[in-house]
């Protein structure tokens, strides 16, 4: 089941249909007349590559718990995939193009946007008593670990991260001439490496080795995760979404063919920030791979998170914001926010709703 088709589910559901090991795709969104188009659209043209899958769209708010439980309740999905945002980053691209680079010290203020849906829709799940897995799409470097210390367990997230991963494996695997799956990499950081870079200073590990032989001291670090041709905002959705859809249908897969299968993924198990994993049927297992434990593991990501805009994650799931990110906030948003408690997720949300509404009305 997925919750969220608009343009990153959207593409999430394309892939979805022209894959094998799945026969029913349920998509749910608030909007029907987009949702039923959405799903015509992928099944004709999986039909022309030869699929056939059973793929519905059911409208769901999942605002209403009810609603949203039964309908989980009705199908019993093997994997749910939330793309749920209160406020997407496409419709956002244009901020940080206009305000620079200070922006991206406050993405810690974007979680409320991404943390209410997913609460209620996680609440639904509970209510059906129904036991799966989710995949979030949105932001799960943070969301996730707020959502697992208030109970509700988003088993893992996808792109972030795993961008990175992709793009740097593909560069050694040119660079080496050797095929895609003899290059193994094993990055840990969190979802600022994806937009600051290396040269910034965020913390990260990184390993890489090119059949057995480990060829970490031979590679420009800097040149192959900063120098990246996706890395500017300016790209638009035709450009990164696909990649990033593609980070969450192989997760998706994962889970529902039960591989197991060595890849890469921010917030699993409410872990903060992005690491190594093992990921099938029965879940996920992060691996640390030799050199790091995860202890250290965990700390780079927290490091990380501050260049966001998060000084301390707290046991509720409150978020302590650093005084850059209160700054931005007052700044940009218009509010003086230093710590954002979980119980007041959804009315924070809807504030910056309706101040990033009209930052992108103003700025595009």
């Amino acid at each position: 089941m997925m919750f969220g088709v608009g343009d990153l589910g959207g593409w999430v559901m394309e892939f979805l249909a022209r894959r094998e090991g799945l026969d029913t795709i349920i998509a749910c969104d608030v909007r029907e007349d987009w949702g039923v188009m959405k799903v015509n659209c992928a099944a004709t043209g999986a039909g022309h590559e030869g699929y056939s899958k059973t793929m519905k769209f059911e409208k769901c708010d999942v605002n209403d718990i009810d609603g949203t439980a039964e309908l989980i309740k009705k199908y019993n999905p093997d994997v749910i995939y939330s793309g749920l945002t209160l406020l997407g980053w496409l419709a956002m691209r244009v901020i940080p193009r206009a305000v620079g680079p200070k922006y991206h010290l406050a993405t810690a203020l974007l979680t409320p946007l991404n943390v209410v849906l997913l609460t209620k829709l996680m609440k639904a799940l509970q209510k059906s008593g129904v036991s799966t897995h989710v995949v979030n799409n949105a932001y799960p470097d943070i969301v996730n670990p707020v959502l697992w210390r208030n109970g509700f367990p988003v088993l893992v997230g996808a792109g972030n991260l795993d961008n990175v991963v992709g793009e740097v494996r593909r560069k050694i695997s040119v660079a080496e001439n050797v095929p895609l799956r003899e290059v193994t990499l094993y990055l840990i950081a969190e979802h600022a490496l994806n937009v600051m870079g290396t040269r910034t200073g965020v913390p990260y590990f990184f390993k890489v080795m090119v059949s057995d032989k480990d060829i970490t001291s031979k590679v420009d670090v800097d040149s192959l995760i900063s120098d990246r041709p996706k890395a500017p905002v300016e790209l638009t959705s035709w450009l990164n979404h696909p990649t990033i859809a593609s980070s969450a249908v192989r997760n998706i897969m994962a889970i529902v063919n039960d591989t197991n299968e060595l890849a890469h993924a921010p917030g699993p198990n409410g872990l903060p920030g992005g690491y190594p994993i093992r990921i099938s049927a029965k879940g996920v297992e992060v691996v640390t791979p030799e050199g790091i434990s995860m202890k250290e593991a965990i700390k780079i990501n927290t490091e990380g998170a501050k260049r966001e805009g998060v000084e301390e994650l707290k046991d509720g799931g409150s978020l302590v914001l650093t005084d850059e990110a209160r700054n931005v906030g007052k700044e940009l948003y218009g509010l003086d926010l230093s710590e954002v408690r979980f119980a007041d997720m959804e009315d924070v949300g809807k504030e910056l709703l309706a101040v990033g509404n009209k930052l992108v009305e103003k700025y595009k």
